[in-house]
């Protein structure tokens, strides 16, 4: 190797060396990409803040909940439960699968249970008596007389709203405030009422029986709508919700089979025809139907057999005694 090598190899060490000196460290690179993230990631609140702030808010929130005012227990039934009166005044509740008594909600003295009906956590029954009748309200907190009547019937609740029959007239209570409705030539069978307030009547006036539909809030049935049940005339009818149930014959000729139809409130129009299911002669005593919160219908028959209808599905149901008061939810 010639001196000029020698010089060239020299200065390549020389630049080696250099180059080794100032060689980023191992972890330089992950260090370089860490920081290019949090550059462009949104800020985010330290972990330690957020679950600070979780704390507090627990704390708080378990503080205001033991000063809130406990809701007073509803004496009306409890899902998949109904009412009966079971006699001498005695109004309880039954399993709807098994037919067992759940509780006995209230005992009504001075009369004899002639019609039921529940609604936001009350019960409401129409009480015969020596000299007329009344119409008494169940709550948690007791019982108290609604009003009295002559010949109180057709009882239904629905939406806050009581309404019932007496003599040539409807009375519907709303509010603690009475309207009465003047029903003249009209024979009441039987009355609903749907969520937004509307009336519905069962009735007669010389002829078949007719389901009239008045508007919300009626101050007179004047003007109620005619409603296009079909060739068979309903038998029982009650609140769904915002609309009306009817339970009709299935078939005009043998009265042994039944439907649940359903009617919409605001323009009186068929929605539902419902499914058929055999029952006893439907014209050999009364006949009850009421919904429950989640739409299913019972129907009752007293003595002579009861029936979930939850859409398409009809399951019988034990009988919870022997009642000559329809059973209803």
């Amino acid at each position: 190797m010639n001196e000029l090598d020698r010089d060239t190899e020299l200065v390549r060490a020389r630049l080696q060396r250099a180059v080794a000196d100032v060689e980023p460290a191992p972890d330089a690179l992950p260090k370089l990409l860490s920081a290019a993230r949090r550059r462009r990631a949104p800020y985010r609140r330290p972990t330690f803040l957020i679950v600070a702030a979780a704390v507090v808010v627990a704390v708080f929130a378990g503080v205001a909940v033991g000063f809130q005012t406990p809701t007073p227990q509803p004496v009306s039934v409890r899902p998949g439960d109904y009412l009966a009166a079971v006699g001498a005044g005695v109004i309880a509740s039954f399993d709807v699968a098994s037919g067992r008594e759940q509780a006995e909600l209230a005992r009504i003295d001075g009369g004899e249970v002639t019609e039921l009906a529940g609604d936001r956590g009350r019960v409401y029954a129409a009480v015969s008596t020596g000299d007329g009748g009344r119409v008494v309200e169940v709550a948690a907190g007791g019982q108290r007389p609604l009003a009295e009547v002559r010949d109180g019937r057709a009882l239904t609740a629905n939406g806050g709203r009581v309404a019932y029959a007496d003599g040539d007239r409807v009375v519907v209570w709303a509010g603690g405030a009475r309207r009465d409705l003047p029903t003249p030539g009209l024979r009441v069978l039987d009355l609903a009422l749907s969520g937004d307030g509307r009336l519905a009547l069962l009735a007669e006036r010389g002829g078949p029986a007719e389901l009239l539909l008045t508007g919300p809030e009626p101050t007179t049935v004047d003007g109620a709508e005619e409603l296009p049940t079909g060739p068979c005339a309903p038998l029982a009818i009650t609140g769904s919700g915002q609309d009306i149930a009817a339970l009709e014959p299935a078939d005009c000729t043998a009265l042994d089979r039944a439907r649940v139809a359903t009617y919409a409130a605001d323009t009186g129009r068929k929605i539902a025809a419902g499914t058929p299911f055999a029952t006893p002669p439907l014209t050999e005593g009364p006949v009850g139907l009421s919904t429950d919160v989640q739409g299913r219908a019972l129907v009752a028959l007293p003595g002579r057999g009861q029936w979930l209808v939850d859409g398409s599905q009809i399951l019988p149901l034990p009988l919870p005694c022997e009642c000559r008061v329809p059973a209803t939810f």
